[in-house]
């Protein structure tokens, strides 16, 4: 009996194109054109990309090769509303909700973004209800959407899929069985302080990453046999990471705390729920019958390269409001690199970022096919 697979996408804005890259050559290293992943999970702009495979499972190769396109040829008007009239009217809300205190609830500014674009670009590239199709012939399993609730703290996660499937919901994740919408979506992916909160129901929803400690759990919870996760974080050599420490470093501006901050929300999660993944596997393996917990065996793919230095070259290609914007937050030169690339949605960045995740995964070809074979 073959093993329910499940994909991993854990994303982070723009660096979410990399698993784009990365799809497309694992469709080309297993391929299988129905059935490639039984199980999607998708955190933060990695919901964006498990929507568009959900909607197209009847064929992984088309798929994969289209979601491809879309990262390839994004710009900042498909995610964002850069008109001065928007601008504008996002500073008067802070005006207002900053030194007047009498902002009504449409002025308030929880975002300092307009994302309509998104969920057009959403709506536009995403069939909903296809989704629920594949689940009635059997093309998927399920698919979740992970979101953080902004009242109570919680990491709720929105999945569809199999009746089978129960709710497993625990202190760290609420699992909630919906129909899975461009709600869902935006929310998942709106990065903290930038996009806006995603109301759902009665209550209001951002990025997944903020609060999903354990994002492998959810593919799990829906009945994951075998899992591949897709990263977005280089890893340091420790050389490098003394090197930087000691050395001596200007007064940090604002967008290089803020990139340190978006780094420790969207990329140590991932990495450490792998790391406690892995030592589980080999008790289990130790204990063997004995063992309380299931022996589910996981790989991880993640880049090659600092996907956050490779936007250094970038802020000339992009709109005059956005860069604008992003000196306003101290964006420039060196500075603010790690910050840049979660909101570069150009695709003078994310054509090379989906580049580098194809031949990455390629390069691990003989390693994926012993663990899709195991």
């Amino acid at each position: 009996m073959t093993k329910k697979c499940a994909i991993v996408l854990n994303g982070g804005g723009a660096r979410a194109s990399y698993q784009a890259g990365a799809l497309r050559a694992l469709y080309e290293i297993i391929k299988k054109d129905q059935n490639l992943f039984e199980i999607i999970t998708g955190n933060s702009a990695g919901a964006i990309n498990a929507v568009y495979l959900a909607s197209n499972a009847e064929d992984w190769g088309a798929s994969t090769q289209a979601l491809l396109d879309l990262w390839t040829r994004i710009k900042p008007e498909d995610v964002y509303d850069l008109s001065h009239y928007t601008m504008t009217k996002l500073g008067t809300k802070w005006m207002k909700g900053t030194f007047f205190r009498n902002a009504m609830e449409n002025d308030v500014l929880n975002g300092l973004l307009n994302t309509e674009p998104l969920r057009r670009t959403i709506e536009r590239e995403v069939d909903f209800k296809k989704i629920r199709e594949h689940f009635q012939l059997g093309n998927i399993n399920g698919l979740s959407l992970s979101t953080t609730n902004y009242f109570s703290g919680a990491s709720v996660v929105f999945h569809d899929g199999d009746t089978s499937i129960n709710e497993h919901s625990k202190s760290d994740r609420i699992m909630m069985r919906t129909e899975i919408t461009s709600d869902h979506v935006m929310a998942s992916s709106a990065i903290p302080l930038f996009f806006p909160p995603i109301k759902i129901g009665k209550s209001f929803y951002g990025d997944g990453c903020i609060r999903q400690i354990t994002p492998l759990s959810p593919a799990v919870d829906l009945g994951a046999q075998k899992i591949i996760a897709i990263g977005v974080r280089y890893q340091q050599t420790l050389d490098d990471q003394i090197e930087k420490t000691l050395r001596v470093n200007p007064m940090p501006q604002i967008s290089q705390i803020a990139g340190i901050m978006m780094n420790a929300i969207f990329l140590d999660s991932l990495d450490a729920d792998y790391a406690r993944f892995s030592k589980i596997n080999t008790i289990v393996e130790m204990m063997g019958p004995k063992s309380p917990w299931r022996y589910i065996p996981a790989l991880m793919l993640k880049p090659s390269r600092d996907l956050g230095a490779m936007t250094e070259k970038l802020s000339k290609e992009l709109p005059v409001m956005l860069r604008y914007f992003l000196r306003t937050i101290g964006v420039s030169g060196q500075y603010g690199l790690d910050l840049l690339s979660y909101l570069a949605f150009d695709s003078s960045y994310t054509e090379q970022i989906a580049e580098l995740g194809y031949e990455d995964t390629m390069k691990e070809k003989h390693r994926i096919l012993n663990f899709i074979d195991s």
